[in-house]
């Protein structure tokens, strides 16, 4: 019996997608998502799981991709997974 292969989690850079007049891109052969940092928190999370899955179930069309990326981000959302950003200088908190 073989091994499962382990699944290559994909890059994600955040950066502005003006130019491109995209919330967010993802690139299939790369395993890479770029999503635009201006957006707001919940927009953030919606546009990756949309991308996620692009990457995951390319022979999705554009709306079942779209409808996936949005009800997955909702019950994320709902349980409370946020993303934190912690300052490149700080200490993460001692847990005691």
């Amino acid at each position: 019996m073989s091994k499962p292969r382990k699944r290559k989690v994909a890059k994600v850079i955040w950066r502005k997608l003006g130019k491109e007049r995209a919330w967010g891109q993802a690139t299939i052969g790369e395993n890479l998502i770029e999503i635009d940092p201006r957006l707001g928190a919940k927009r953030q999370l919606e546009v990756l799981c949309h991308e996620q899955i692009h990457l995951t179930f390319p022979g999705l069309s554009e709306a079942e991709v779209d409808r996936a990326g949005k009800d997955l981000a909702a019950v994320l959302w709902a349980q409370d997974y946020r993303r934190v950003l912690i300052s490149p200088n700080s200490k993460p908190p001692r847990i005691s």
